[in-house]
């Protein structure tokens, strides 16, 4: 038989995928409550969905047709706008702005853009799983800043400064951050910026969770007037606007990044998806997604205030950090593991075959990460939270 790339082999499968498809299977049955994936548990809005309607019935063909690669017009020009409403900072839609089948492709293209083999591109340990895996297809060489639970997850500026090498391409952020619910300190990005002004190099701002803040403001790099040329800000209609199945992002970057992004996704994607962008300048321009994002962070901040009370009860010998935006806590299990003898891992599929309850084992996120779970607050109801977080104080004591 004819043998794979050698490509694939360096991949990993992502472990919430691995989590999805189980749930997946399970979801007739609902007999396992979720803390393991990270989707808006708030339906999208109703005029949203009643757009999708219309524009079926209307004009299907339109509707149901290729667009061009950068996305419409239309939706560009409304999305200047949101940015220019929330981040204060000026993107030409015609130059400067793609639609991109969701942020994993913007990220995916923008590393490909970049990333010349050998390049480094730093990343906070731990942070977002899919970080790895595309700096590696790319050639590129992934370099740790590590963060801990003791300092709220806040990366160093030293840190950095010592990380920064003659080879480092890029930074890659992400605020608020997924595991660990941190937003990022002013400081921290102005010492980033300094560096990448000094040494050339770009920063990757992953925004997808701008919005999900629950204490604190997002920073949005590209307001920093040296930094607009050198950063490329990913964005994603996933949270916003409650469509993650649809896959549906856009990128703010300089137009040499933006043209690069475009013949990636010629021959990757071909286009956006259509009838989503259609439906999307109406969310943004009729001001939907003011109303589905203040509807959103009620539900949420309640839900992360009740798991934050389980947790301080039902784990007393856990660490974590309550968070300040996204959809996640970051626990510290290493006391219950190192009694008990096992992994988080081996913690994870034992709590899942057993008490059906699924967490995300922290070392997918990084070295920093081990002995630690990632667990999401916004999928389950609040019962079910409470009842999840009983299921594992049950299990560490049997």
């Amino acid at each position: 038989m004819a043998k794979l790339s050698a490509r694939v082999d360096k991949i990993h499968t992502s472990p919430i995928r691995r989590v999805a498809a189980l749930l997946d299977e399970a979801r007739e049955r609902s007999d396992i409550i979720s803390f393991g994936g990270g989707a808006p548990s708030l339906p999208p809005p109703k005029r949203l969905l009643d757009e999708f309607s219309r524009l079926l019935n209307e004009n299907p063909l339109r509707s149901c047709g290729y667009t061009g690669t950068k996305g419409i017009p239309q939706l560009r020009g409304a999305v200047a706008e949101d940015v220019k409403k929330y981040g204060k900072v000026d993107f030409d839609p015609h130059t400067e702005i793609i639609v991109t089948t969701g942020a994993t492709e913007s990220i995916y293209s923008s590393l490909m853009s970049i990333i010349d083999p050998g390049d480094e591109v730093i990343v906070t340990d731990p942070t977002y799983l899919g970080y790895r895996e595309t700096i590696e297809l790319a050639q590129g060489r992934p370099r740790w800043i590590p963060v801990h639970v003791a300092n709220g997850y806040q990366p160093g500026g030293e840190e950095l400064k010592e990380t920064v090498s003659k080879k480092t391409k890029a930074m890659i952020l992400l605020s608020p951050d997924n595991p660990t619910g941190r937003i990022i300190n002013e400081s921290f990005i102005r010492t980033l910026v300094d560096l990448a002004v000094d040494h050339d190099f770009w920063i990757i701002s992953d925004d997808i969770y701008k919005h999900i803040i629950y204490e604190g403001e997002h920073q949005w790099i590209s307001r920093f007037p040296e930094a607009k040329e050198r950063t490329i800000t990913v964005c994603s209609f996933s949270k916003e606007a409650g469509i993650p199945g649809l896959r549906m992002g856009y990128t703010l970057a300089s137009k040499q990044i933006i043209d690069s992004i475009e013949k990636m996704q010629q021959y990757s994607t071909l286009a956006p998806e259509s009838i989503a962008q259609f439906a999307l300048v109406k969310f943004l321009n009729e001001n939907m997604k003011v109303q589905y994002i203040r509807d959103s962070v009620a539900s949420y901040i309640s839900k992360r205030d009740l798991m934050d009370k389980m947790i301080q009860r039902y784990l007393p010998l856990a660490k974590t950090v309550k968070p300040a935006g996204a959809f996640y806590y970051f626990v510290d299990m290493r006391d219950y593991l190192t009694k008990t003898n096992r992994t988080e891992e081996e913690f994870a599929e034992q709590l899942l075959s057993t008490e059906r309850v699924a967490v995300i084992p922290g070392r997918f996120f990084g070295d920093n990460g081990i002995g630690h779970v990632r667990m999401t607050f916004v999928t389950e109801t609040e019962e079910r939270i409470k009842l999840g977080i009983e299921k594992i104080h049950q299990f560490l004591n049997a």
